[in-house]
């Protein structure tokens, strides 16, 4: 499966609970979800109320090629997973949580897309000491309410 099939299945799960759940609809990603969730919002004809990304990257290709500098990336990547471009147009709430010490995607990436977001209602938290797969365990409920209620938000502050 690649990034077309994950793609797919999103905005058809999309759909699906927006049918049949209604209300606001908030996307989650985690990494490789990231991309998934951009995506999703890029070409999902139903009301996206807000974004949650967390460890995050800008593009597939530029981790590809920071981990990768000796091969040519751009000839064997097949999946793009942009999120700059993908999310270039959403209106709605971003909040982007980068884990500071992230050994698979370098916080440096979750800044990037971060800066790249034309939205103005947009907010990063960066989870410090935290790396790519430990996160989980230096959330709380405090910490996840703080994300919802600002992604939740109504004004576009």
């Amino acid at each position: 499966m690649g990034e077309k099939a994950f793609v797919h299945d999103a905005v058809e799960t999309v759909r699906l609970a927006s049918e049949k759940y209604g209300g606001s609809l908030y996307l989650l990603g985690e990494s490789l979800g990231c991309g998934v969730a951009a995506a999703v919002a890029a070409v999902t004809p139903v009301k996206i109320d807000g974004i949650v990304l967390i460890t995050p990257w800008d593009t597939l290709r530029s981790i590809a090629q920071e981990k990768f500098p000796f091969l040519p990336v751009r000839l064997f990547l097949t999946d793009s997973y942009d999120s700059i471009a993908n999310l270039g147009s959403f209106k709605g709430r971003i909040a982007v949580v980068g884990a500071e010490r992230d050994e698979v995607i370098p916080l440096a990436h979750a800044r990037k897309l971060y800066d790249s977001l034309p939205c103005t209602a947009r907010r990063m938290w960066t989870m410090p000491g935290v790396g790519h797969n430990d996160w989980p365990m230096h959330v709380n409920p405090t910490w996840w309410k703080e994300i919802m209620d600002y992604v939740g938000r109504n004004d576009k502050g």
